[in-house]
């Protein structure tokens, strides 16, 4: 893959995320500028740099560097992004966009799901994040949809980014949109946590602050002796 085709990809993956340069930038400890640069074709990062920016996008470098996807023929498996405890069911915690390992997804279950083989990734909740524990125990693992979101399903369940002492934070939560006033309003299972809203502003895409939507869960493994 030449330098070109290689921003072209970077570009087309953040497209998917529903982020920004800066966004990347950020995730990755990178400046816009330089990832502006590798997008145009202008730089070529190093093998360190790239695995940096892979990991911020929740992808990897094989899929950056234009290798195939899986075909959808029987057996076949997808790897997917694991990142534990960086995306909060309870209070929000910031976004440490670590990816601690890649699962092996069965591209069936991905295709009846719905979801794109190149937008999932795995949250392993904490297990002190009881916000959702009456639908998505504690200590789950929750496969996310990172399809840019453009509209919500009333009710339905979502990744939300949320800022937390001026830092980036996320929270799984069940979404209601006022459109008029463009209000995110949050609500949890557990009832002693109370509802939360977020105003979008003007001309904000609703991608911005919803990350992706919960597809599927399963709760934690009995603990081991």
């Amino acid at each position: 893959m030449g330098v070109e085709e290689l921003g072209t990809a970077l570009r087309d993956t953040r497209h998917r995320r529903g982020m920004s340069q800066q966004a990347l930038a950020d995730r990755a400890g990178l400046s816009r500028n330089f990832v502006a640069q590798i997008e145009r074709g202008e730089s070529v990062p190093t093998v360190s740099t790239l695995s940096r920016i892979a990991t911020a996008l929740a992808t990897t470098i094989a899929e950056l560097m234009g290798e195939d996807l899986p075909t959808g023929e029987p057996g076949d498996t997808v790897p997917v992004p694991l990142v534990a405890d960086s995306i909060a069911a309870g209070p929000p915690m910031f976004v440490a966009d670590h990816v601690e390992r890649y699962e092996k997804i069965p591209y069936s279950l991905l295709r009846n799901l719905g979801v794109d083989p190149r937008q999932p990734v795995l949250v392993r909740l904490g297990p002190d994040q009881d916000s959702m524990a009456e639908t998505i125990p504690a200590g789950s693992t929750v496969l996310l949809d990172r399809t840019p979101v453009r509209e919500v399903a009333t009710r339905g369940l979502y990744a939300v980014r949320e800022d937390v002492g001026g830092e980036p934070g996320c929270t799984i939560k069940r979404l209601v949109v006022d459109a008029d006033s463009r209000v995110l309003i949050l609500l949890s299972d557990n009832p002693s946590h109370l509802p939360r809203a977020i105003r979008l502003r003007a001309g904000q895409a609703l991608s911005d602050v919803v990350i992706g939507r919960v597809v599927w869960w399963t709760p934690p493994g009995p603990p081991r002796r």
